[in-house]
């Protein structure tokens, strides 16, 4: 008993400390951005730029990017998993070679095609390389789930005249929904945080998401050492969706994790 109340101690004291170290960048940059002006910095940023605009091109970014990376991966995760076909795990080992392949490594040639399709400085175009770059992890992640899912499950489903892809909506799909919820969480954040794509494909400020704002607004001309205070205001804005969205979806979090592992 004494030895597991001092695991239990140790483990608050290890959480505590690890929220201070993420909690105290967030305190500065608050403290920052009511430094000299107070709220008068949150005045003067939002008179320069359109940080609504911003939120919602983020929020259409993502959105198309959620659903084509949940999309995509549930139906190609459960054909790998349950279905069989002719080069099912060579096709498989092919695709998950992309996790190997850095984001900084394709940036030029991914350029290069949306050049050609003629989206740049379009909030659209950073959802291709989105959905492409989550669906490889998100493969793998459902297919773990749906591998676990027993093949009677099917059998069982056939014999009473069902299809293959009623027999995925109604049976296996809602199976998987602790891997959904992770994919959900990690998606978003992936989408919603991408910084490097984001500044490569889009120069205009106001088809910029949220994530490229801050940089865009740094690199401003006329910009002084008065203007900090507004700079950290700019960050702290748009650092509030994402907050917003971890309380709101903790317990889709904490669910995910915990069914995960009982599943597992």
């Amino acid at each position: 008993m004494k030895k597991s109340n001092s695991f239990f101690i140790f483990g608050i004291a290890v959480l505590f400390i690890s929220s201070l170290i993420v909690a105290y960048p967030i305190a500065l940059a608050l403290q920052r951005s009511f430094s000299v002006n107070g709220f008068g910095n949150y005045a003067a940023a939002l008179k320069k730029v359109n940080i609504f605009r911003n939120l919602m091109n983020s929020i259409v970014v993502t959105g198309i990017t959620l659903a084509g990376t949940i999309t995509i991966c549930s139906l190609a995760a459960f054909a790998f998993s349950k279905l069989n076909f002719r080069g099912r795990n060579i096709f498989f080992l092919f695709i998950m070679m992309g996790m190997m392949v850095p984001t900084s490594a394709t940036i030029f040639p991914l350029f290069q095609i949306i050049k050609f399709l003629k989206l740049v400085n379009k909030p659209v175009s950073q959802t291709l390389p989105y959905i492409t770059g989550n669906s490889i992890f998100g493969l793998l992640l459902l297919k773990i789930y749906f591998d676990s899912l027993p093949n009677e499950m099917m059998e069982s489903a056939r014999i009473d005249g069902a299809n293959s892809f009623r027999i995925f909506v109604q049976i296996m799909l809602p199976n998987t929904l602790p891997g959904l919820s992770i994919l959900f969480v990690n998606t978003f954040m992936g989408a919603w945080n991408e910084l490097l794509i984001a500044i490569t494909f889009i120069s205009k400020r106001e088809y910029m998401t949220m994530a490229a704002l801050p940089i865009s607004f740094a690199s401003s001309p006329g910009r002084s050492d008065n203007s900090v205070g507004e700079l950290f205001a700019v960050l702290i804005m748009c650092l509030i969706p994402v907050i917003i969205f971890y309380i709101c979806a903790q317990k889709m979090i904490i669910r995910g994790m915990t069914q995960g592992a009982v599943k597992g």
